[in-house]
Parts: structure tokens; C-alpha cells; sequence
């Protein structure tokens, strides 16, 4: 008796574990777009990326994550980007990229949102600044490097050196986070700003 409910509890944890294993959460959609978990790449957003970028001159664009699709007649993908002028000692900075890919594979750049984190700091949101010699930075070190555990962290972007350390970690949903940490190693979410990518999608006058 005791290995015949023995073996109907092992059934019963099996059973419970493939239902598990079969719940799928549903990824976050917001103004349109559906957001990625993780922020990684995808194939066929690296190749829409590569042909929209193909003959573009002056700033070098390298994505680091894909934020979220939208479709649309065809494809848009918007990408998280880390960006450097073509110019001697010219800094790095982030930038939102939009890419539209049609029906046909065509691709083309919709639109580029240059973030000044000093700005996004002091304003608690993002504001599209054109790059003056690149240095969109404000204090700020692009740094993708460190790790500093947050909660729905899923990338560290930047930091700055102030009594302790500041960070910006790339979180979930998608925020920016502002991260202080003290000399303690003690650190807390001071500020957390979202990327809105139905807005930074749109170009210029639309």
C-alpha cells in the first residue's frame, strides 16, 4: 500500500512539473509594441539593422539590445545602440534606433534618439539631444562591463564617480535605472525613467 501512494505521488509531481514547464507568460505589449524579456538580439533584428544601416555615414551605430517589434505592414524593430561620431577621441553614447523592414526585406532607419543621460538624470525623462562631438555623457562613463544586482536588472549601461558611485542599469518593462551606491557598498533606485518606445519610434514631426 505504501509503494502504491508512494508512486501515484511520484506520478503527481511529474504531472505537475510538465504542467509547469508548459505555462508561458505572455511578452508585455505597450503602445503597439511587444517588448522583449531580455533585450537579446535577434537574427533577423541584427539583419534588418545591417541593411538599414548600409551607406550611413558620420555616427557608427553597434546595438546592444533589441527593446521591443512592432508589426506593422512589414516590421519595425527598436534597438538600443551604443553610438560614437566618426571624429578623433569623439566619446560613445546610447541611442534609440527605430528600423522599419517591409514585406519585401527592404529596410530603412525610421527614426534615432540620442540619449544625453545628464539631461534624462535631471529631467526624469527621455529627451532626444543631437550629440555635440559625441559627448552625451555628463560625468557619465558608458560601462557595460560591471555588474550590480537590481531588481528586473538586465543590463548595467553606465556609471559615475560621486561620493560612492552612481549607475544606470537597463531594467525590465523597459526603465532606465538610477542606482546610487555608497562607499559601504550599500546602494538604492533613486530614479527610474521608462523608454517609451511608441515615442521614441516616432521621427521628428510626426
Amino acid at each position: 500500500m505504501k509503494k502504491i501512494t508512494a508512486l501515484i505521488l511520484a506520478l503527481l509531481m511529474v504531472f505537475a512539473l510538465a504542467a509547469c514547464g508548459q505555462q508561458k507568460t505572455e511578452p508585455k505589449t505597450v503602445g503597439g509594441w511587444t517588448l522583449t524579456e531580455d533585450g537579446a538580439l535577434t537574427p533577423e533584428a541584427q539583419a534588418a539593422f545591417d541593411k538599414a544601416m548600409e551607406g550611413f555615414v558620420g555616427v557608427n551605430y553597434t546595438p546592444v539590445a533589441l527593446l521591443g517589434t512592432q508589426i506593422v505592414s512589414g516590421t519595425n524593430f527598436c534597438l538600443l545602440c551604443e553610438a560614437a561620431v566618426v571624429y578623433p577621441d569623439a566619446q560613445p553614447y546610447y541611442a534609440v534606433v527605430t528600423v522599419y523592414q517591409d514585406t519585401q526585406g527592404k529596410a530603412e532607419i525610421r527614426n534615432i534618439a540620442a540619449m544625453d543621460l545628464a539631461k534624462i538624470e535631471e529631467s526624469g525623462r527621455i529627451e532626444d539631444s543631437q550629440p555635440s562631438g559625441g559627448a552625451l555623457l555628463g560625468g557619465w562613463t558608458l560601462d557595460r562591463e560591471s555588474y550590480l544586482e537590481v531588481p528586473d536588472g538586465v543590463m548595467h549601461l553606465a556609471s559615475q564617480v560621486a561620493a560612492g558611485t552612481n549607475h544606470i542599469v537597463l531594467c525590465k518593462g523597459w526603465n532606465l535605472c538610477f542606482v546610487s551606491a555608497d562607499t559601504q557598498g550599500k546602494t538604492e533606485i533613486v530614479k527610474t525613467v521608462p523608454l517609451d518606445l511608441a515615442e521614441l519610434s516616432q521621427p521628428a514631426g510626426e
